[in-house]
């Protein structure tokens, strides 16, 4: 029996050691790095050293946009709601008291001594708010409306949580059981607001006194803003230049606010799920640090270049490391973003904006306009791309509205015109007519016709249809005007819609939308807008009829008229305006395609593949664009003014080939009641864009630029579009990009 006791002891002594070696094991071996990272991260004092977001440069390398260093001045939430000088006024009553004497006096008594003693705690706060009014540089009204929003803030972010902690509350312990609820305060509550986000480093040492003497109530810490060097551009107009209604003497001064801005784009301060989920700071599994990743008060970019280069530009945080236990510091450098530099001219990308400006008119609907749709003074969103035809680098990309423009309109009326948008690349229209040279030089290619042959305009493409498919001086207001038998160059010139049906109906749908796709209609153009973690492009990709729709077309017998439409640049026929500037770059380098860009060295993952056309037929073409401007009958020569004719184009010294182009546009929803709700408005129908497309060179050179205007709802491309191109070309040569000078 003792043997066998002794057995059992000496048993569960052999248990427990092998629990415990077991356990050891575990502890040492499997989570040992665990617990030396938790114990050494309780000897160390980190602290995250701030890094900088990269600069965004124009083509001569100047910054467009920067990371300023600042100082942001944060004030507690308790002096902003005057808790402060309560809590310690409270404090101050019960030590003059007495605790007895505190403890029986009545709630008058005890308000009574509160008040009195408050008094020099109020006079602090009151030194604050006038500190802080100054260091800004506003009113006290100011100030305290900036303070009331805030306290309005957190008072209903108080309300939502404090009511979902009141309802677990409830239905932990019922309605009426268990302990009185009482909301816990939220952390909003106990932390410090910005009130000055931007404060430079000189004034900021009024406030350094006080925060040294109040540590409890402000704090100043070391910041950066993102901040514009474009910021306060202005652009001087010279009026004699403009078309004869709105020609003045002297010039416009117009102020920019932020040049580039659609381009550039913003950024925001906190980060939001999405940030982290796909780059965190810290991943949830190995514990390991992405310096680069996202972090609560981070700032992101939310759209144009800020967002595309989010992760060039964000940069990595340093880390200091200091072991509370010897004293010792180990320390990472923070990395600093790096810079994107564009494409973009600045000072030629802040002209054009201020032409397309709507003081300046030619933004606006103008009587010599012909919009009858439309009323006078009515608003025209625009934009206007200039691409470099040889390496396909995009010298400028503005557009209008942009927010500036919209004030003393509703909201909703600000809204319906997007002016968030960067209109060059995700605004997309029916081609109209500025397709046709396009199509020239397909028929050409494909020996649909010849150089030399010549098709008669009868009017109407249809011989027992005269209703449809008519040339556009097949109308009653031209008298049923036909133009008779025509050449490739007068054809171009005059904007013949007959001759192109007939070029249409021979080339047929599909082999007409495949050469369409050839210069770029219906396929997306990369120009580095987009991330690589996007979801879907930034850039539109237009539409042009796919081989299923072509083939359902055909089984319908509606194909020949979709070739028709395809050719004067209807039906399903869509592009942006840089996809019609490339296009024309595309022709003028003889088919050969080069990818467009806004970002210096950035190569787009599809490269576009071009068809070669032959130099005799991309000439022929041209010949025709340039005879829209040089000959009398071509559709930019003059504008019919009730002062009489002038050129389109006044502008002196440079070599033009031009396309006007009138397409037809989706109903305009317009504020007509001012009332601010669009959907009230009504629906004006049989509006029409403004298009004009140019080729740009130095008389007797080659040509160097293409250029591409769209007026949306503006109507006809001559009269609107066309004195725009005037103005971005004077602009050109301001800037030295273009020969000559205007006369």
């Amino acid at each position: 029996m003792y043997h066998r006791r002794l057995r059992l002891i000496a048993a569960a002594v052999c248990v427990v050691t092998l629990a415990l070696l077991v356990q050891a094991v575990r502890l040492t071996l499997v989570q040992g790095a665990g617990h030396r990272a938790v114990a050494e991260s309780r000897l160390q004092q980190r602290t995250w050293l701030p890094t900088w977001r990269g600069s965004i440069l124009d083509r001569d390398g100047d910054v467009l946009v920067r990371d300023e260093p600042r100082w942001e001045v944060r004030v507690a939430f308790d002096a902003i709601t005057g808790q402060w000088a309560e809590d310690r006024a409270v404090r101050a009553a019960r030590r003059a008291m007495g605790r007895d004497a505190w403890s029986m006096a009545s709630p008058e008594v005890r308000a009574g001594a509160i008040a009195a003693a408050r008094q020099p705690w109020d006079a602090i706060l009151e030194s604050l708010w006038a500190e802080v009014a100054a260091t800004a540089h506003v009113s006290r009204e100011e100030l305290n409306s900036e303070l009331n929003e805030i306290r309005g803030s957190v008072q209903r972010m108080a309300a939502v949580v404090w009511e979902q902690q009141r309802r677990r509350h409830e239905a932990r312990f019922g309605a009426s059981g268990g302990p009185d609820f009482v909301p816990r305060p939220i952390r909003e509550q106990a932390q410090s607001h910005v009130i000055i986000p931007d404060l430079l480093d000189a004034p900021a040492s009024g406030l350094e006194a006080f925060a040294a003497e109040h540590p409890d109530l402000v704090d100043l810490n070391y910041s950066r803003v993102r901040g514009r060097a474009t910021d306060g551009y202005s652009v001087d107009i010279d009026l004699q230049t403009l078309p004869g209604p709105l020609r003045n003497a002297g010039f416009r001064s117009v102020p920019l606010p932020a040049v580039a801005d659609a381009i550039v784009g913003d950024v925001r301060t906190g980060v939001w799920e999405e940030d982290v989920a796909r780059r965190p700071f810290k991943d949830a599994q190995s514990g390991t640090i992405d310096r680069g990743g996202y972090r609560v008060d981070d700032v992101v970019g939310t759209r144009g270049i800020e967002r595309a280069f989010e992760d060039r530009l964000r940069g990595e945080v340093g880390l200091v490391i200091r072991n509370r236990d010897e004293g010792e510091q180990t320390r990472e450098q923070p990395i600093g973003g790096g810079d994107v530099a564009l494409t973009i001219d600045t000072l030629l990308q802040a002209r054009i904006e201020a032409i397309l400006d709507p003081s300046v008119g030619l933004t606006r609907v103008q009587p010599y306009h012909s919009n009858d749709a439309l009323p006078v003074g009515t608003e025209l969103p625009a934009s206007v791309v200039v691409l470099d035809i040889d390496s396909g680098e995009i010298l400028a990309m503005a557009s209008t509205p942009f927010p500036a423009t919209l004030n003393g309109i509703s909201p909703a009326a600000a809204a319906a015109l997007q002016p968030w948008l960067i209109r060059g690349v995700q605004v997309v229209a029916p081609p109209g007519s500025i397709v046709k040279p396009l199509v020239l030089a397909a028929a050409l290619t494909e020996g649909v016709i010849e150089p030399d042959s010549i098709l008669t305009c009868n009017g109407h493409h249809f011989e027992n249809s005269p209703g449809i498919a008519r040339c556009w001086i097949y109308r009653p207001k031209y008298g049923m005007a036909t133009h008779g038998p025509l050449g490739a160059v007068e054809a171009v010139a005059r904007s013949c819609n007959s001759w192109f049906y007939e070029l249409g109906d021979r080339l047929g749908a599909g082999r007409l939308s495949d050469w369409l796709g050839s210069f770029g209609l219906g396929e997306p153009l990369d120009i580095g807008l987009t991330p690589e973690w996007a979801d879907s492009p930034v850039e539109v990709a237009g539409t042009r009829p796919s081989l299923e729709e072509i083939a359902a077309l055909e089984q319908a017998g509606e194909a020949t008229f979709e070739s028709i439409m395809l050719a004067i640049g209807q039906g399903r026929s869509t592009w942006t305006p840089l996809h019609a500037a490339d296009a024309y770059a595309t022709l003028a380098r003889h088919g050969r395609r080069v990818p467009p860009t806004i970002v210096k060295g950035y190569v787009p993952v599809h490269r576009p593949a071009g068809r070669p056309i032959a130099p005799s037929v991309a000439a022929l073409a041209i010949d025709g664009l340039e005879d829209v401007v040089a000959k009398s009958w071509g559709t930019a020569n003059h504008l019919n003014l009730p002062t009489g004719r002038e050129p389109v184009f006044r502008v002196g010294g440079v070599r033009i080939a031009a396309k006007t182009g009138t397409a037809q546009a989706p109903p305009w929803k317009r504020d007509v009641d001012g009332s601010g709700v669009i959907e009230r408005g009504e629906r004006v129908t049989g509006l029409e864009h403004s298009w004009v497309v140019t080729l740009l060179g130095d008389e007797g050179e080659s040509w160097r630029y293409a250029l591409a205007v769209l007026v949306e709802y503006g109507g006809s491309g001559g009269r609107v579009a066309g004195p725009i191109a005037d103005q971005v070309i004077r602009a050109m040569q301001a800037e030295g990009l273009l020969g000559g000078g205007a006369p």
